[in-house]
């Protein structure tokens, strides 16, 4: 049961805990990895390298398919990876070589197989390339060794009534839900990887915000009082303090800056940090404002606001492309990490955790694998 708005059209940059679930259930990339950095197939059974490690071959499965059942061959594979994407995963060119196969040029050796095809930006989406509908149900067939699997959408965002029907599993970061399912034998809950910073990013050239927010108080003060899940003051290393190589540094000048500290809808959150950081500055022209996850992605690359409130990814298999749309120049500061809760109903398939925190519905083999 999931607790947050599911559009098919985030489906490649999701944009909470639920669509992060919701499309790592339904889409498949080359690889896998799991929390423990162990590689594993996805729609590529095999691969093997040349000795210098900058050519890789990977054989896809001859079940491999797309979502809506569609098989894949290696054609569609060298569209995706042949092109910008492919660019900022460290790919060269790719070439698909018979029914099976397609061979991948890298810009760097690698002795083993890049993790960055794990990138959940790099899964192929079949029809789900043209939907742009909201998810209500969803149903996903059992395939690959992993069992049917139903995915719905609560009516409302308190998942106590759906533990109470006896769902399978909810994910949520909301202490109040644990606590509720504490003392219930029926359920188990599994605290999951820390795996969401959340960031104050203010445009080049946007007055500073005050020296109140550099104080390593105000991070604890964050962390405690103000948001509502399992938080702590934001912790380094942090990747994106690497990726100066691949932006652009030159600031565009901007022509008016707003008073807003702009924040994604609906992320409870990023809301009760922008609140407390307005009440905090002293600034009375100061004020937080909200916005759908497209227009937020649309008001960060104007650059008009004053500053922006986002939840970035711990881990990224890919820095370029995760940082791309961020204003250059910006100044990033760590507020706080964030980690959610995954709660199971006894006897629901295994489940597993991904590089990146997200669980997973496991098939047979890994299931095994685990018992």
């Amino acid at each position: 049961m999931l607790s947050e708005p599911v559009q098919l059209k985030h489906a490649l940059r999701p944009a909470n805990d639920s669509e992060r679930f919701f499309f790592r259930q339904l889409l498949n990339t080359l690889i896998r990895v799991d929390c423990r950095g162990t590689v594993r197939p996805g729609l590529a059974e095999s691969w093997n390298q040349d000795d210098k490690g900058r050519i890789w071959t990977l054989s896809l499965r001859e079940d491999a398919r797309l979502p809506g059942g569609m098989p894949v061959d290696p054609v569609q594979v060298a569209s995706l990876l042949d092109g910008p994407k492919g660019k900022a995963a460290g790919i060269d060119s790719v070439a698909n070589l018979d029914q099976r196969q397609v061979r991948l040029y890298l810009d760097q050796t690698h002795d083993t197989v890049p993790t960055v095809l794990a990138d959940p930006a790099l899964a192929l989406l079949g029809e789900l390339a043209s939907a742009d509908d909201p998810v209500r149900r969803f149903d996903i067939p059992a395939q690959d060794g992993r069992p049917f699997i139903r995915v719905e959408v609560a009516p409302t965002r308190d998942l106590r009534d759906a533990i109470d029907r006896g769902v399978g599993l909810v994910i949520t970061r909301d202490p109040s839900v644990v606590e509720y399912v504490a003392h219930r034998p029926d359920y188990v809950t599994y605290p999951l990887p820390w795996n969401l910073t959340y960031v104050l990013l203010q445009p080049a050239g946007a007055p500073p915000l005050g020296p109140v927010l550099e104080r390593d108080s105000l991070r604890q003060s964050l962390a405690r009082d103000a948001v509502r899940a399992e938080a702590r003051p934001a912790e380094g290393p942090f990747w994106w303090d690497s990726v100066g190589g691949c932006l652009s540094q030159s600031a565009e000048n901007r022509d008016a800056t707003s008073s807003r500290i702009v924040y994604p809808a609906g992320d409870q959150v990023a809301r009760g940090l922008v609140e407390r950081i307005v009440a905090l500055s002293g600034d009375s022209r100061l004020s937080a404002a909200s916005l759908s996850p497209d227009d937020f992605g649309a008001a960060l690359r104007r650059q008009a606001d004053r500053a922006y409130v986002l939840p970035v990814p711990r881990q990224t298999l890919s820095p370029c492309r995760e940082a791309a749309g961020w204003p250059p120049g910006s100044a990033i500061q760590p507020l706080i990490g964030t980690r959610a809760t995954a709660v199971v109903h006894r006897g629901s398939p295994a489940l597993g955790i991904d590089w990146d925190g997200v669980v997973r519905v496991l098939d047979d083999s890994e299931s095994s694998e685990q018992r």
